[in-house]
């Protein structure tokens, strides 16, 4: 039996490094996003993709060891999500004037979420490219496939996974119980930024879930972007673009770490505030800042966000509270 928990238009992204003209790969990257906007509801959510890749699909079984989180970095209507993915021009104490390129559209279509055989599955079918290429491949996108998805309890570590803390309202923080993962049977479980989530591949297809035909997957039309500022390469041939997109006026560092709902603020905040937490994973405490600029360094973070714990107070850090507080100061 089959229960049908929500469905909407999905998005994919992906954002080259700082200073990477033509990205050929992963390796080029600094963020894979993915993006669900559920039908009737003015509402986006932006995930960070761990790895920058969808899990692999093994034999035509789930494989727990093939296993990939997803971090919520961003809930907000359509237009808000949109102003996150742009291109953002800031200026930082240690390397002087930096852009943060543009989020470019690399996949577009329609998904499911529903429950069926004891879990939570998610399944989704492209629209856009009409034939997987070389972006695609490199970050596992297929033009259609099916995800066991399942959301992490907050109070209980996962090692390999974010430290962060989604603030759940108690109508959702007692489904959890005792569980370190628990099935998506409310949507309200994704409406909260900071929430991790896991997929693990499961099927080369999206039956027997069911993805209607109709509904709207326009990237640029749901997320209010200029289709003529953005490159469209990835949705109409399958190749890697470069960033054209031109960046907003300089936010200051303190604007970069406040986060906000306009243009720059808010991209700084998708790959600063929140992208601290997932740049330190597998961090030890206690550390000192340098410390915490080689976990960043190792897990491969994004210029601007080892850019921000440079410029962290320093001090010894506990916890990743203590790596909260010191974002929230740095002005």
């Amino acid at each position: 039996m089959t229960q049908m928990i929500e469905t909407g238009e999905i998005h994919f992204f992906y954002r080259p490094k700082i200073d990477v003209y033509q990205p050929s790969g992963v390796d080029d990257l600094q963020r894979m996003y993915l993006a669900l906007v559920p039908d009737d509801r003015d509402l986006a959510r932006l995930f960070i993709v761990g790895r920058k890749q969808l899990p692999d699909i093994l034999a035509g079984e789930a494989d727990p060891s093939e296993r990939h989180w997803l971090l919520l970095a961003e809930v907000g209507t359509p237009v808000e999500i949109g102003e996150a993915l742009r291109p953002v021009h800031y200026e930082t104490k240690t390397r002087g004037e930096r852009q943060t390129p543009q989020a470019i559209p690399v996949g577009s279509g329609r998904y499911v979420i529903a429950a069926r055989d004891d879990s939570t599955q998610i399944a989704y079918r492209l629209r856009a490219p009409k034939t997987v290429g070389a972006a695609q491949e490199a970050l596992n996108i297929q033009d259609e496939a099916r995800f066991v998805i399942a959301v992490r309890n907050p109070s209980v570590k996962v090692p390999g996974f974010p430290d962060a803390q989604p603030d759940y309202p108690s109508d959702l923080s007692v489904k959890f119980a005792d569980e370190r993962w628990i099935d998506i049977s409310d949507s309200r479980l994704l409406d909260h930024e900071d929430a991790q989530l896991v997929l693990i591949g499961a099927e080369e297809q999206a039956a027997p879930l069911e993805i209607g035909a109709n509904g709207k997957a326009d990237p640029f039309a749901t997320f209010g972007l200029a289709a003529g500022d953005w490159p469209d390469d990835p949705l109409e041939s399958g190749a890697f673009a470069a960033a054209t997109g031109d960046a907003e006026p300089v936010e200051s560092e303190g604007d970069r770490s406040k986060g906000g709902r306009r243009g720059g603020p808010v991209a700084a905040r998708t790959d600063s505030a929140a992208g601290v937490t997932s740049a330190l994973t597998g961090i030890s405490f206690p550390s000192d800042r340098a410390g915490l600029v080689r976990q960043a360094r190792d897990n491969d973070a994004p210029d601007e966000v080892i850019d921000l714990i440079e410029n962290m107070p320093e001090r010894r850090f506990e916890t990743m509270a203590d790596v909260s507080k010191a974002v929230g100061e740095v002005r």
